[in-house]
């Protein structure tokens, strides 16, 4: 009996809240200034109200991370994607990029996306905004990026938590620059800013 191919094996990634106690951590150590930008949990009301206004359930490591962090109040963000919106900026970026979407003269024949309904953006600055599909399809809960000036592309990532674990890891070892990564080994200033 011959066996049907297999897709492979999913990664086993750790839980959002987990990845999070290690970033935190490392900050606490090594930039607590940084630390300290970072904003405390959403409430899940405030969570719950989102979805509302969004007419769009949020992934779940969306979710979890913003029980973790609302956001940031940096300035260029902490994470390498930007600063991370609060509840409440991804409600008024999202709204803002869906206004200019709606406005193109037949948004669903564009052959290159530039927004679509169902992404959530979750960090940015100056207009390009990291986004986490929302939708259902083969990129349901990919990270992506959408320029202010260019097409949207998604960036390799299949979801938050996959990419927060990973930027746990190259902060743990950023010191190690030679151990291999698929996020950019961070360096520390003297004064505590963080270079990705």
């Amino acid at each position: 009996m011959i066996e049907p191919p297999r897709n492979g094996v999913t990664p086993v990634i750790p839980p959002v809240a987990a990845s999070w106690q290690r970033i935190d951590a490392w900050l606490a150590r090594h930039a607590p200034a940084r630390l300290a930008e970072l904003r405390p949990p959403a409430s899940t009301d405030a969570i719950d109200q989102l979805e509302v206004s969004l007419s769009v359930r949020l992934p779940a490591d969306l979710r979890a991370s913003l029980l973790c962090h609302d956001g940031d109040a940096s300035y260029l963000g902490i994470l390498p994607c930007g600063p991370l919106y609060s509840t409440d900026a991804i409600a008024e970026i999202r709204q803002m990029r869906m206004e200019f979407w709606e406005g193109e003269d037949d948004p669903d024949e564009q052959e290159a996306p530039w927004w679509a309904t169902r992404w959530i953006p979750f960090a940015g600055s100056d207009g390009d905004e990291h986004f986490i599909d929302a939708g259902p399809g083969l990129w349901h809960n990919h990270l992506g990026c959408a320029p202010h000036d260019d097409q949207a592309y998604f960036l390799g990532w299949p979801s938050l938590g996959a990419w927060l674990h990973e930027v746990a890891e190259a902060m743990e070892h950023h010191d190690q620059p030679s151990r291999a990564s698929s996020v950019i080994h961070p360096s520390v200033g003297k004064d505590g800013e963080i270079d990705w």
